[in-house]
């Protein structure tokens, strides 16, 4: 009962501020010259100001459920707390399209970012350019009456963003545990540079029959440069460094076809999409320095730990992904590969972090979504399903569920009376669960597909003609439900949740996630 506080209870009180700014001024051309040239182009400036500061205390209390500042401990577990960042970008930014006979265009862009972030560094700026070529196919030449629009996209773009701050300036790491301050300083790497995106996309676009079948695909690929991580190396008198190297590759497709029909006063609108995204790691660490003694670092592999969830880990390696899913332990096993069980009736688990199991990718392998729109008079409905494929998630939620014997796996256990392994052979649950389950847990046996269809979102409406209210208005009314109906899913979680979006190493893990909510909502809107 003491874990977080005292027996007297703890209180936290803290005050935060947020302030968000943005700006920009921007000049426009549009202008047609004779009747085969068109000319738009645009010249502008922004300014994006983010601030946030946070400040408190937390600690014991000294009177039983008196929550105030005055009652804290300040003896024990007692923590000021205090935070707080600045970040600002400023930029200029320019792109011109060119048109010839409103079939062929042309199009050159380019912005230019100051970022906050690259104080102390040598490269004070980052440009980013792009340039796309379409063509408008159908107004080129005679197409069958059937074939009603075509055109074909290609396109070339390079997108720049800066890294964390205060990675280039002396750096001390606070630790909130002990309270104590970091005696080493993080290296300051003054030769950082700006992370890179260069992508190149391939597209068209087509409708027939008049614009009632229309169909989009487009085919991408994007390397990513400048990587910046810890190779957690030795580094003398620093607490860590950070460098830069690494080729991140992501290619795919995106696929979208669609129907459109009036008959009479009934209307029926069906669009369905489809995607995957391939994610490899060109390159990893081959080019890598270290900035302090020179040396070549030649790192084949990277374990990602700062946000690790019991013996799982995310590994990097080459020719994997950004999302390949390890696990750090395993049941002992005999020489056929089976569980080993000890002539007292018992298993055990031993590392393998010298050869991680895989477990898989948390990355999709392609996602799917359909929805259709009915129309009849003034009654509308709509719904939409949604697919994932592939991927793995892993729940620490289950695993500690089982360890405490509150889940309805561990009561059917109970039930039966063992937990059945190696096809036949049975063990004591509590003995199996305290194994698997506790400690770390063996992530092999809380990892689950990511595959799951669902029903995205459902709606019925009615709009009320302006004839009935003396011409006054329309109003329509409709009831709204998103996320209602989880069709196929064999995880115990929504797969599709994430506890951050602010770390690429926190996806596919649950660890007491709050569910996701289903929503049924009722609107009005009044159009006069």
């Amino acid at each position: 009962l003491t874990t977080f506080c005292g027996t007297n209870g703890g209180y936290e009180d803290q005050t935060q501020h947020d302030r968000s700014f943005y700006g920009d001024v921007m000049l426009n051309i549009d202008k047609t010259f004779g009747d085969d040239w068109t000319l738009n182009a645009n010249i502008g400036a922004s300014i994006n100001d983010q601030r946030y500061e946070q400040a408190g205390v937390a600690g014991d209390l000294l009177l039983t459920n008196h929550f105030a500042m005055n009652n804290l401990n300040y003896q024990e577990k007692f923590k000021p707390l205090q935070e707080g960042w600045h970040d600002q970008t400023q930029a200029i930014f320019a792109s011109v399209e060119v048109g010839w006979r409103s079939m062929l265009y042309l199009t050159v862009t380019g912005r230019n970012d100051w970022a906050s972030q690259l104080a102390y560094s040598k490269n004070s700026s980052f440009f980013y350019p792009s340039v796309g070529l379409s063509a408008v196919v159908s107004e080129m030449v005679d197409m069958p009456e059937w074939f009603s629009f075509l055109k074909v996209r290609g396109s070339y773009s390079a997108v720049g963003s800066s890294y964390a701050a205060y990675l280039t300036k002396p750096y001390y790491d606070y630790k909130g545990q002990t309270h104590e301050w970091d005696s080493l300083h993080r290296f300051p790497n003054e030769n950082l540079k700006p992370e890179k995106t260069k992508s190149w996309e391939v597209g068209l676009n087509a409708r027939f029959f008049g614009g009632k079948l229309n169909f989009d695909a487009t085919w991408y690929q994007a390397d990513t440069y400048n990587q910046t991580f810890n190779p957690n190396v030795p580094v003398g008198k620093y607490s860590k460094i950070y460098v830069q190297t690494g080729k991140i590759r992501n290619w795919g497709m995106e696929f979208a076809l669609g129907f459109d029909h009036t008959w009479n006063n009934f209307s029926w609108a069906s669009n369905m999409t489809y995607s995957f995204n391939k994610n490899v790691i060109k390159e990893l660490g081959r080019n890598a320095y270290n900035p302090v003694t020179g040396e070549k670092l030649d790192i084949d592999q990277l374990v990602m730990t700062d946000n690790q969830v019991g013996a799982t880990r995310f590994i990097l390696r080459e020719g994997g992904t950004m999302g390949d899913l390890y696990s750090m332990v395993d049941l002992q096993r005999d020489h056929n590969g089976n569980i080993y069980i000890n002539p007292e009736g018992n298993v055990s688990t031993v590392s393998v972090a010298d050869k991680p199991i895989k477990l898989g990718s948390v990355l999709p392998k392609g996602n799917l979504a359909w929805s259709n729109s009915f129309t009849w008079k003034n009654l509308t409905a709509s719904f939409m399903l949604s697919a994932r494929f592939g991927g793995v998630v892993y729940s620490r939620t289950q695993a500690v569920l089982d360890y405490y014997g509150v889940s309805e796996a561990t009561g059917q256990a109970r039930d039966r009376g063992f937990v059945s392994i190696n096809n036949g052979d049975g063990i004591n649950p509590e003995q199996w669960y305290n194994l698997v389950a506790g400690g770390e847990t063996v992530p092999q046996y809380y990892t689950y597909s990511a595959t799951n269809l669902r029903l995205r979102e459902a709606t019925i409406g009615y709009k009320i003609p302006r004839k009935w209210l003396k011409g006054v208005c329309d109003i329509k009314v409709s009831l709204v439900g998103r996320n209602l109906w989880m069709i196929y899913n064999k995880a115990p979680f929504d797969p599709e949740l994430t506890p951050s979006t602010a770390d690429n190493f926190l996806q596919g893990l649950d660890y007491f996630m709050l569910p996701s909510l289903r929503n049924i909502g009722f609107t009005v809107k009044l159009q006069f």
